[in-house]
């Protein structure tokens, strides 16, 4: 859901949800920076098309590596943050769920400290 949305609104978001409660757990997707911009497809030019060059809906990306500094200034720290073929095969697989995923969407589940 963080594509959607340019940073400072991620950042607003976070500060906010920083207030949660110590224990609160948080889930949300986001797509890898790369993508957005442009410097890896993952073999999804269509979308890459669809979604940031003809309407530029999808605005904010992040690495894996800058998502537990991001989440830590907030007070949160990161449990798990899978690609979507992991996210498929841990949780929709099992649960009888056939959703396609990408491995430029990943999913984070961090938990309030």
């Amino acid at each position: 859901m963080t594509q959607y949305i340019p940073e400072t609104a991620v950042r607003a978001t976070l500060a906010y949800l920083g207030t949660a409660a110590t224990g609160s757990r948080l889930a949300f997707t986001y797509v890898q920076r790369d993508f957005i911009d442009g410097s890896n497809l993952y073999g999804n030019s269509m979308l890459y098309k669809r979604f940031r060059v003809r309407s530029q809906v999808w605005m904010f990306g992040l690495t894996p590596g800058a998502v537990a500094p991001l989440l830590a200034e907030y007070g949160w720290q990161v449990l798990e943050d899978v690609s979507g073929p992991e996210y498929q095969r841990r949780y929709l697989i099992p649960a009888g769920r056939t959703l396609s995923t990408t491995e430029l969407e990943r999913t984070v589940l961090a938990e309030k400290i």
